[in-house]
């Protein structure tokens, strides 16, 4: 009689131990699932990301945007803060609606050799070296639009300055290099920024049309860079302005 009252001792003990355990348990799943509901805000593409462009660039062209998504759903190796594009860039495309992977976004030398710039149809990437106060005290950046001036001898050795483009896209900043200690003697070069001033170089999108002459003011002339307003952007768009006149000589 006794071993059977003991027996059923047990047997509520048991049970109770058992209910307890799982009421701990359920409460606990209740906790996570409301916890892996509440938002993170995490940085996603809001707009397509060619491979090769800069994390600065997406910033500008505002193709990166914080959003938020349940807890559970952040990935663990995203992109935590924008300083961490600085000087990165795209490894593949990137899906609008995507979020930012760290794994996704390298430096330069891990590109190897890959296409770093978008160049649009009709246009060819042409760099030219200008000094600090000539590309704006440093304030020109990718995805900026500005104007090109130069400055050279006339028929009379005169210095004489006149666009060579107007409304152009910059598609990179960088790459320094030293001037030259002399002018060349052949054709009354006028070295930018004479000296051993540090140049920087600026990568314009020319059109196909406008190179050569780009090219024949960075080697005979000094070149000057003008920025523009945001709202130079949106003419260019409308085909009204890019490109468009001031070409050696022109006003």
């Amino acid at each position: 009689m006794q071993s059977r009252v003991l027996a059923i001792l047990i047997a509520v003990v048991l049970a109770l131990v058992a209910t307890a355990a799982m009421v701990v348990y359920v409460n606990g799943a209740d906790r996570r699932a409301i916890s892996g509901q509440k938002p993170t805000m995490v940085l996603v593409a809001v707009g397509a990301i060619p491979q090769g462009m800069s994390g600065e660039d997406a910033q500008n062209k505002k193709l990166i945007d914080w959003a938020p998504v349940p807890t559970r759903n952040a990935l663990k190796n995203r992109v935590a803060s924008l300083e961490q594009l600085k000087n990165r860039y795209a490894d593949v495309p990137i899906a609008p609606g995507e979020q930012l992977l760290l794994n996704r976004w390298v430096g330069a030398q891990d590109l190897d050799g890959r296409r770093l710039l978008t160049i649009p149809e009709g246009h060819q990437a042409v760099s030219v070296g200008v000094d600090l106060v000539r590309q704006v005290a440093g304030f020109i950046t990718p995805g900026d639009r500005v104007n090109v001036a130069v400055t050279r001898p006339d028929s009379e050795g005169k210095d004489e300055t006149s666009f060579v483009l107007r409304n152009v896209q910059v598609l990179a900043v960088g790459a320094t290099a030293l001037t030259r200690n002399s002018t060349q003697s052949n054709g009354g070069r006028i070295n930018q920024g004479r000296g051993s001033q540090t140049l920087t170089a600026v990568t314009l999108s020319v059109e196909d049309t406008r190179v050569v002459p780009v090219i024949n003011a960075a080697e005979e002339g000094s070149i000057y860079l003008t920025l523009l307003p945001p709202t130079a952007a949106e003419e260019a768009a409308k085909g009204t302005s890019a490109d468009a006149g001031g070409v050696l000589g022109g006003p």
